[in-house]
């Protein structure tokens, strides 16, 4: 079921480019960040890193509630292009994850996996870059610095 909108995506665009797809329950988008962040280094090659979710099918819905759709993305370089935001930096940490100061996206960080990169968007949106913790497993969670292209 997941691998349908990248296959969809495919068809629809002619694109002829490997896709790679992955769930990691809650901790999709930051295993789908550190996977995307590896392939750009290792390959040297831009990649556009999609992550979404709708509510599941039963009996995954009874398991893990989603109460509605997100979805977010990310064109990831090895080189700073003229259209670059910002420079990410990711690393493994055992520090507590940041949380979002508006409650309503507090609340959609936390009851919609995909949602989990809301602190990383809100760094990416503002002028001053930063340093945020995302949630990743129980025992982990990443850190990232953003530094905004000037």
């Amino acid at each position: 079921m997941h691998n349908a909108a990248a296959g969809y995506w495919s068809i629809a665009t002619g694109a002829k480019l490997e896709s790679n797809v992955l769930c990691a329950f809650d901790g999709s988008f930051c295993a789908g960040l550190l996977e995307a962040m590896t392939q750009v280094v290792v390959d040297g090659e831009s990649l556009l890193l999609v992550a979404y979710d709708t509510e599941y099918p039963e009996p995954i819905h009874s398991k893990r509630p989603v109460p509605d759709a997100f979805g977010a993305a990310l064109v990831l370089t090895p080189d700073r292009a003229p259209n670059s935001m910002a420079r990410i930096d990711v690393a493994l940490s055992d520090e507590r994850p940041d949380t979002m100061a508006d409650s309503m996206l507090e609340s959609m960080r936390l009851s919609i996996p995909a949602a989990r990169c809301l602190p990383l968007l809100s760094h990416l949106a503002g002028a001053d870059g930063g340093r945020t913790v995302l949630e990743y497993l129980d025992v982990s969670s990443i850190v990232v610095n953003v530094e905004p292209c000037v």
